[in-house]
């Protein structure tokens, strides 16, 4: 599936008045609690889901890669705010207000069914992290965050703030993770930066969890 070839084969009064955004590593595309009324999709790059806990907590909740979508739960609930989204690689998007992304889904059935798949793709995705979380172990947790982020090529820049984030640990209990992921030889932290010593058996643990 790739969304430069179906832009192309849009409808004409869809493909003439979509927006492309360019947004470099780091940037913001959507801030926490922003009104959004736009489908965005993700035509190159890798962009992060996030939120913050009502202490200030960066929390990190999904990643979407290119030819992926965001902004589609919004058209259909209008009252639900957005999520922070941040651009972890450069991304290049195209946008489409809710009155152009539902003209296009009902006059092609495909790009409908594309829509469908991403929320029934990120319902079962949140599903299944959640029960995750809830029954792994804090070292099974950090090894899982680890193995995510070196699959997504952001490892180098997870700082152990963010990982302490992501598996809801405080850091005194993930200095104790890292220490025990040490001691088995799986990982090596330095400098602020997380390495991964043998991603074969951490692997292969998390594979099994």
């Amino acid at each position: 599936m790739n969304l430069r070839h179906w832009i192309e084969k849009a409808p004409e009064n869809v493909r003439s008045a979509i927006q492309y955004r360019h947004y470099p590593k780091g940037t913001h595309i959507l801030y926490p609690d922003d009104e959004n009324s736009h489908l965005f999709l993700l035509l190159d790059g890798l962009a992060e889901v996030y939120q913050y806990t009502p202490g200030g907590m960066f929390i990190s909740l999904f990643r979407y890669g290119e030819n992926s979508c965001f902004g589609e739960i919004e058209l259909f609930c209008p009252s639900r705010m957005a999520l922070g989204i941040l651009a972890v690689k450069d991304c290049e998007i195209a946008m489409l207000t809710k009155e152009l992304s539902l003209s296009w889904a009902t006059q092609d059935k495909t790009f409908c069914a594309f829509l469908l798949e991403e929320m029934a793709f990120k319902i079962a995705e949140n599903s299944d992290a959640y029960i995750r979380s809830s029954s792994l172990t804090l070292k099974e947790r950090l090894l899982y965050c680890l193995y995510r982020h070196s699959q997504s090529g952001t490892l180098d820049m997870l700082t152990k703030d963010n990982a302490a984030s992501e598996i809801c640990a405080p850091t005194r209990s993930l200095n104790r993770a890292i220490a025990e992921c040490q001691r088995a030889q799986l990982i090596h932290y330095d400098k602020h930066r997380f390495y991964i010593l043998d991603m074969n058996a951490l692997k292969k643990i998390v594979v099994d969890l």
